[in-house]
């Protein structure tokens, strides 16, 4: 599930970051699994606008490399 996350994730705008909640709302998982595909991804959050609900909170963008 993972890679497929990772295309997913890849596949949003990259100027973006998206917090955990609208990755969930997105995604339609859990915000706990969420958070195991990001941790499993390596991908480090970072405190920024979320690019979908527009709250300042951890967001989370692909990487170019992934």
């Amino acid at each position: 599930m993972g890679d497929l996350f990772r295309k997913f994730l890849n596949g949003l705008p990259a100027r973006a970051g998206y917090c955990v909640d609208c990755l969930s709302e997105l995604w339609r998982e859990p915000a706990n699994m969420i958070s195991g595909y990001l941790s499993e991804s390596g991908l480090v959050g970072s405190h920024a606008e979320c690019g979908n609900c527009g709250e300042r909170k951890e967001t989370f963008k692909a990487r170019p490399s992934s």
